[in-house]
């Protein structure tokens, strides 16, 4: 099984719920596999949106699955500068921390820290005290990912960036209907913030 690795990991006591936020499709541009640095591209709004959520008093955290990595298709270093390449845009709007950032180099799904499997949420509780992600949202656009918010009590966010337009028409499956009257969904990460109080 593989540990997922701590990024970032620093922040101040916010007095609102935590936003757990999925990287890829959320908030950049999933461009077959987002290796270098160079393919961080950020969705329209999406970083404005996270300094939005602060100045909201959200805490934040991003929450990411890397199957690239077990797959060899790119190293942990290359995922360190895809996220240095993040904190740029970040800082470049007044972002200079967040509550966290979590990845799985993991790819097989028995591991526990692949989602829709909630160990990295749980680390992240155990490492940030001020972090529980009950109560709070988990912004994803993958079935994975609306499992996952169910599973650690998050309220499952669906954005229809990257892979959320197909995911809303699969939530029609009957194998979904438990999950789906617990999602709810916006067209991007920008749309999800600006109902946030």
């Amino acid at each position: 099984m593989n540990k997922p690795s701590v990024i970032w990991s620093g922040g101040e006591y916010r007095t609102k719920c935590v936003v757990g936020l999925e990287r890829d499709g959320v908030i950049n541009e999933i461009v077959d596999y987002v290796a270098r640095a160079e393919d961080f591209k950020p969705i329209a709004g999406s970083i404005d949106a996270i300094a939005e959520m602060r100045r909201k008093g959200y805490k934040i955290s991003i929450i990411t699955d890397q199957r690239g990595i077990e797959q060899g298709r790119y190293k942990e270093a290359d995922v360190e500068l895809v996220n240095d390449e993040m904190f740029k845009h970040l800082g470049g709007v007044g972002v200079a921390e967040i509550d966290g950032l979590y990845y799985s180099a993991g790819a097989q799904k028995q591991d526990p820290y692949v989602k829709p499997n909630i160990e990295m949420f749980k680390r992240c509780e155990k490492e940030r005290g001020d972090v529980q992600f009950k109560g709070g949202y988990y912004v994803g656009h993958t079935i994975r990912d609306l499992k996952a918010a169910v599973a650690i009590g998050a309220r499952p966010v669906l954005v229809r960036t990257g892979q959320g337009a197909k995911t809303e028409q699969d939530l029609s499956r009957y194998a979904y209907r438990d999950i789906k009257p617990k999602v709810i969904i916006f067209d991007n990460l920008a749309a999800f913030v600006e109902s946030l109080n």
